[in-house]
């Protein structure tokens, strides 16, 4: 078989199964998406009044009311937007060159938005890392992701209010993975921390990806240049109705918590038993992640795939993913990240995979 490089380029996001199929192969089995961290359990959505289609969007104000209780914040504190990556890409763009921390692992659409604007970033792996970047005031402004996506670290609120007061610029965090461990969230810094901004949306908890509905928390001129520059209509009608409704649901929310905690706790059982030897198990809830030395990983990466099993892998190496050889002998135990999302079948077809990888290794 030929192998189409251009198709095979590393995909950006998880959830590129045209990557997969081109990469590794059509599977024996359909493929199994474990790559992207969205709840196989999505908001079960009623039907959609033919009116909601019919009409242009209308007034926020129920929208936004739901986020405000769901997010425990006042409702002018939020900005509704189509997904966070919408800010994602342009909160960086209402700012002057600057120094921004970034995380290294991390989300890296973050690193890319502010550097194509002009920031210097600087990266850091660890919240000792951060720190001293801050306190040292070597950065101006802090991007932090909590829960970070991959490595599943997580920030005390009250450090990140910390960090806050000590940055002369803004703290963005992005709290994509949060609904989970509300505990984790800093919406009730938005009262003492007036340079302080959040992402949250619809994509992971709700499983509403496909909505493209998200939220800025906060305000000042970063969110007044969001604003001004948002067209008429930017969120579509079916994605108001359908979103006021799941963050209206509390019932909903409630189990939803639940049947993630108990699919969570499976998983990194599940993980643990056959590879927690020779990697770090570490769940997030929404996903775990394995760490580990990146020439067994990626090994592993490309086994499960070939089970049909597209999971996500977490270390930027060009083009060595073609062929899963490392640049230098250095390479071969730097460390690396892989993501694995919970699977929609409790587990059923990683577990096989894992059953077969363990008796092939006898």
């Amino acid at each position: 078989m030929t192998l189409d490089l251009q198709a095979c380029q590393a995909p950006r996001h998880g959830g590129n199964l045209g990557y997969a199929q081109a990469r590794f192969g059509t599977p024996l089995l359909r493929w199994q998406d474990l790559s992207t961290g969205i709840s196989p359990w999505s908001y079960p959505v009623p039907e959609v009044p033919a009116e909601v289609w019919q009409r242009l969007p209308g007034d926020l104000a129920p929208l936004l009311n739901a986020a405000a209780n769901y997010y425990g914040v006042a409702a002018d504190k939020l900005l509704a937007l189509p997904g966070s990556q919408y800010a994602i890409r342009r909160f960086a763009q209402g700012l002057p060159p600057g120094r921004v921390a970034i995380p290294n692992p991390g989300y890296r659409a973050h690193d890319q938005a502010w550097r194509a604007v002009g920031h210097q970033c600087y990266e850091y792996q660890t919240l000792v890392q951060l720190q001293a970047l801050v306190s040292t005031g070597v950065v101006d402004h802090a991007v932090v992701i909590n829960p970070n996506n991959p490595t599943t670290e997580a920030i005390d609120p009250n450090q990140l209010a910390g960090l806050h007061d000590q940055l002369s610029g803004y703290l963005l965090i992005d709290e994509a993975f949060v609904d989970y461990r509300r505990s984790l969230s800093a919406t009730h810094l938005l009262k003492y921390c007036p340079r302080l901004f959040i992402l949250r949306s619809l994509g992971k908890f709700f499983g509403l990806a496909g909505l493209r509905l998200g939220f800025l928390l906060g305000t000042g001129s970063p969110r007044q240049a969001l604003e001004d520059k948002l067209d008429d209509w930017v969120i579509n009608h079916p994605a108001l109705w359908i979103g006021t409704r799941a963050l209206k649901d509390c019932c909903w929310h409630t189990a939803q918590r639940a049947r993630i905690t108990a699919h969570a706790q499976q998983l990194e059982q599940q993980l643990n038993q056959v590879l927690g030897k020779g990697f770090e198990v570490c769940s997030a809830g929404l996903f775990t992640t394995l760490t580990g030395a990146r020439k067994p990983l990626y090994q592993l990466y490309c086994y499960l795939a070939r089970q049909g099993l597209f999971t996500r892998w977490c270390y930027e190496t060009g083009d060595e993913e073609l062929t899963g050889e490392p640049v230098n002998a250095a390479a071969e135990t730097v460390p690396a990240w892989l993501r694995i999302g919970l699977p929609p079948d409790n587990g059923e077809r990683l577990g096989q995979a894992l059953v077969k990888l363990v008796a092939a290794q006898k």
